[in-house]
């Protein structure tokens, strides 16, 4: 019998580089996680459309630490928010 995964969504943004950053550091830590982007691209891009990243609920507090420590490290740009 499969396990359900619940996944929450715990932070937004607006920039390619930091979704790709920010999946890459979690492949490292071992946590699963689903980047979208949320609205349509106009004028043939996506930047400026808001992106959400969402882990396994069980990972939503070593997921904040990560992405906490990649924001004051400066791998990431302050221009987020966590959504819980």
């Amino acid at each position: 019998m499969a396990t359900r995964i619940n996944f929450i969504d715990l932070y937004s943004f607006y920039n390619d580089i930091d979704a790709s950053v920010i999946e890459t550091i979690m492949e490292d830590y071992k946590i699963t996680c689903s980047i979208r982007t949320l609205g349509q691209a106009r004028f043939y891009t996506e930047d400026y459309l808001e992106k959400r990243i969402a882990v396994e609920q069980e990972k939503i507090e070593s997921a904040r630490k990560i992405i906490n420590d990649a924001i004051r490290s400066g791998v990431i740009s302050k221009e987020g928010k966590f959504r819980v």
